[in-house]
């Protein structure tokens, strides 16, 4: 058994009206919204940085009259075979009805 797990708690009863919070638990509190405070002024920054030009999406998207690129393997493995049967798939499910 680890040291840790082996400390008791005092003999003594803890009066629930006496605790209070002590000074640790104050500066961590205080730590934690300095920290909170600087990420989000950073962050801020950071998105004022940010050139956003909503014309720049439509730019850059690529046509859609360009074909796509086939695989090595060639362009007959890349297109799907269709037939004149229809397949399983195709057929309606009937579904009795209740």
């Amino acid at each position: 058994m680890s040291p840790l797990l082996s400390i008791s708690l005092p003999a003594t009863e803890i009066d629930p009206n006496s605790v209070r919070p002590g000074w640790v638990a104050l500066l961590i509190v205080l730590a934690l919204g300095a920290a909170t405070f600087l990420l989000w002024r950073n962050m801020a920054k950071q998105l004022k940085r940010i050139d956003f030009d909503p014309d720049a999406g439509a730019r850059d998207r690529a046509p859609s009259d360009v074909p796509p690129t086939t695989s090595p393997a060639g362009a007959d493995a890349a297109e799907p075979k269709t037939t004149d049967k229809a397949t399983d798939a195709d057929r309606p499910v009937d579904h009795p009805t209740n």
